[in-house]
């Protein structure tokens, strides 16, 4: 029987090594995948990962069980770096970066096994939706979050959460709709 996160959680605040590894290693391909759509890119998301263990490590001796499940207080850490990433980013590459360069950079998803065209246009619809809308949509939908876990990885009312995951959906519909159109 595999200890629980919350079990793990108490295990690594008073310093059992073993605990933050089975932690790290459960939750680390899901979470390099949420970086990876967040970010765009493999290797901020690789840089971000790591930021995210460390601050993980860092907080770990402040994070609460009584103030709500492990997973979503990861994922918070994970969501303020990856959107401290994305504006820092910004700020480097000046006011001309725009939707069409952050997808021509982005890597090709064809050589990172996707393999399809229509995996390649939702992640550049994902890369054009506002972070919050970005991060509410990949929680649920990559992470299989319910409402009320994304509210408390985003620390938002979870009809705020309800909203971000509908608006955003409907926005990704609407952007590929009208990329398919484009293509007749």
């Amino acid at each position: 029987m595999t200890d629980t996160d919350l079990k793990l959680a108490r295990r690594a605040r008073r310093g059992d090594r073993q605990a933050l590894e089975a932690l790290y290693e459960r939750h680390r391909g899901r979470l390099l995948g949420y970086c990876d759509k967040m970010l765009s890119s493999r290797a901020a998301a690789e840089d971000v990962f790591q930021d995210v263990w460390i601050k993980v490590m860092q907080a770990l001796p402040r994070y609460r069980p009584s103030r709500g499940s492990f997973r979503p207080w990861l994922y918070r850490i994970a969501a303020n770096a990856a959107v401290d990433r994305i504006r820092r980013d910004r700020l480097r590459s000046g006011p001309e970066l725009d939707a069409d360069q952050v997808v021509h950079d982005a890597p090709n998803p064809e050589t990172e096994g996707i393999g399809s065209e229509i995996a390649r246009d939702l992640d550049a619809a994902l890369t054009e939706l506002p972070e919050r809308q970005r991060s509410a949509i990949l929680l649920r939908h990559q992470l299989g979050m319910s409402y009320d876990e994304i509210s408390a990885t985003l620390r938002i009312p979870e009809g705020t959460a309800k909203t971000l995951v509908h608006r955003g959906s409907k926005a990704l519909r609407d952007k590929l709709a009208m990329w398919s159109d484009d293509e007749r």
